[in-house]
């Protein structure tokens, strides 16, 4: 089977999305096997075009519903204001009440977008099952760690919803502190721009990507998963990976950064010098900007330029 004619096969299979969706879908696989330049390995990755065609269907059935959507949440009424559609929970919190945020995924896929406040929608998630609230301090905490229902993995099950979440966060959000944890999850940014003083950013098993990062102090720990990180960061930031893949591609001059690494049995770079195996390297002459790096026997790879 050639390339256009699974995608052929696939837009017929993707009848019951709209054409917009459609059209989004079909935009994606197409990049996907650009960006890859290997048709037969791209078709193995994923499949045939039936059992993509369902994931894709089911993921779009249970997306968080869109803000113009005339039966979704009003977003501008008022700080913490919950409406349910069907099984879907939205909450929204004004700019000027939050000075940081800490946002703690489970098992979930996470998508992040800029929008008029910051807010939550999810799918497959009941209310009870995610904590969202804002404390005295201005910390806004999302979390769907408590009571994540599991069943959506069960075979039992004839329609296996993966639980999704939508966070939307402001263009203009300067923020104190921010905090992202992901377990076995899927966090992605699109089109959004995080800006904060210190910043920590995990993943466990699951993987994590953000488009644009803005901080001082961000801290980065990867367990068995993939971490990839865009943007600029500053001062001290301390990076662990055990087993996984972390990819930091970052703006500025290399000539500002130092670090020092310690690698187990995986590899450890830094713009064009490269680490494998066992060995350390310290730097004597930390610099303003500095990376403090251990590396078991995944990959950490850093580019500044």
């Amino acid at each position: 089977m050639t390339r256009e004619e699974y995608l052929s096969r696939l837009k017929d299979l993707l009848f019951p999305l709209t054409s917009d969706e459609q059209a989004n879908a079909l935009q994606y696989y197409s990049d996907y096997f650009d960006e890859a330049d290997d048709d037969e390995k791209v078709m193995a990755e994923l499949g045939n075009p039936e059992d993509l065609a369902r994931t894709i269907v089911e993921k779009f059935a249970n997306a968080p519903a869109k803000k113009d959507d005339p039966d979704s949440a009003d977003f501008d009424d008022g700080p913490g204001r919950v409406n349910d559609v069907s099984d879907a929970v939205f909450r929204s919190f004004p700019a000027s009440q939050v000075r940081s945020l800490s946002l703690d995924f489970g098992a979930a896929e996470v998508v992040m977008i800029s929008g008029d406040c910051f807010a939550v929608e999810t799918r497959g998630i009941a209310e009870d099952g995610l904590r969202c609230s804002l404390s005295s301090d201005g910390t806004l905490e999302i979390s769907n760690l408590r009571r994540l229902n599991l069943n959506f993995l069960s075979h039992d099950r004839k329609k296996r919803a993966v639980p999704r979440i939508l966070v939307s966060v402001p263009h203009s959000a300067d923020l104190y502190k921010f905090t992202l944890r992901v377990g076995a999850g899927d966090f992605r940014t699109k089109d959004v721009s995080v800006r904060c003083q210190e910043g920590s950013v995990e993943v466990g098993a699951g993987a994590l990507m953000m488009s644009e990062l803005i901080g001082g102090r961000v801290n980065v720990r990867c367990g068995m998963g993939s971490l990839r990180l865009f943007g600029s960061v500053t001062g001290l930031s301390n990076i662990d990976c055990g087993m996984g893949s972390v990819v930091m591609a970052l703006r500025g001059s290399k000539d500002s950064y130092s670090y020092d690494v310690k690698v187990g049995l995986g590899d450890f770079r830094f713009n064009d010098v490269k680490k494998s195996g066992v060995c350390q390297v310290l730097d004597n002459q930390k610099k303003e900007n500095h990376f403090s790096v251990n590396c078991g026997m995944g990959s950490v790879s850093i580019t500044v330029q």
